[in-house]
């Protein structure tokens, strides 16, 4: 009886220590994470597949990959012990969404400037915050983003110039009738255009939040 009271204050000791470690660490919860690939693609940039929406190109594939990570969210079980004790898991992750050049080009005019930028937005990503009522939206959005269009597409070429490449990542909360998207993007390499295709993949990422009061 007495090894068990001496057992159990030594557990509430433990975690008492533990929780003040993490809370002097400065960690957060919501930092606190974890991926799980799913699956992957090859996609064609080419201009002329992506205007006809065709199998194989990057709209299509991409609309295809979201709609799977949407339909697998109520299928999947929940991590155990992901998050400390002062902290909860979220009720559903997120869907992580990538597409980065397949190949690179070595040796070619503005690549200093490209791995300056690598260097620097791999450090702090380029944000893009919004939010839609759809996944066709979502990918709606990404087909122009990626091509320069609109508001967005544009600042993202000013800050990602000349011959450098976007590598995107996607994070996209899918709450009913309001996604929310956090795109993070890295400046890189000139990507190989005689290659011309893309790695799209998907993810789903479970973080911790802080717990509800």
């Amino acid at each position: 009886m007495i090894k068990n009271s001496i057992l159990a204050i030594l557990i509430i000791f433990i975690t008492f220590q533990l929780n003040n470690a993490f809370a002097e660490s400065g960690t957060t919860c919501s930092s606190i994470h974890k991926d799980i690939e799913v699956k992957s693609e090859l996609a064609s940039a080419s201009f002329f597949s992506n205007a006809r929406n065709s199998k194989g190109s990057i709209r299509y594939e991409s609309a295809a990959l979201l709609k799977m990570a949407d339909e697998g969210l109520n299928k999947l079980d929940k991590p155990n012990d992901l998050c400390p004790s002062n902290c909860q898991l979220h009720q559903h992750p997120e869907i992580v969404f990538k597409s980065i050049p397949n190949k690179f080009l070595m040796n070619y005019s503005g690549e200093d400037q490209c791995n300056s930028l690598l260097k620097k937005t791999t450090e702090k990503p380029l944000l893009f915050n919004t939010h839609f009522s759809s996944l066709d939206q979502v990918n709606n959005w990404f087909a122009d983003f990626s091509q320069g269009k609109g508001s967005d597409g544009q600042k993202l070429y000013d800050e990602c110039p000349g011959s450098c490449s976007p590598q995107y990542s996607l994070l996209i909360d899918d709450e009913p009738g309001n996604i929310i998207l956090n795109a993070q993007i890295i400046c890189g390499p000139a990507r190989d255009k005689h290659d011309d295709k893309y790695v799209l993949s998907y993810s789903y990422r479970w973080y911790c939040e802080e717990k509800s009061k």
